[in-house]
């Protein structure tokens, strides 16, 4: 698995699960009920931002957390998520925004 540098303040930095080509595995999601592209090993904040690049969210990404369809519960920006291919997540409303 390779790891990207993190910032010192707890942050990893970005993961990808390499395969042994070398390529990073990737997996199409969804998020909202609008499919994306993502790393097999995923840092939830890049998959709201993800989810915001392809119109499954409107408004800051900031303002947004995941929770995945068949669990309950929120997962926080910071972690690191394995997902699998077809898997649905939720991006939520943390409270009011722009549109909601």
């Amino acid at each position: 698995m390779a790891t990207g540098p993190g910032n010192g303040a707890g942050d990893a930095g970005p993961v990808a699960r390499v395969d042994e080509a070398g390529e990073v595995e990737r997996v199409r999601i969804k998020v909202n009920g609008v499919e994306i592209d993502v790393a097999r090993e995923v840092q939830v904040l890049e998959l709201i931002k993800g989810a915001k690049s392809a119109g499954a969210i409107e408004g800051l990404v900031e303002e947004y957390v995941i929770e995945r369809v068949k669990d309950e519960g929120e997962i926080g920006v910071d972690e690191i998520v394995t997902v699998i291919e077809k898997e649905e997540f939720l991006a939520v409303p943390v409270g009011k925004t722009e549109v909601a």
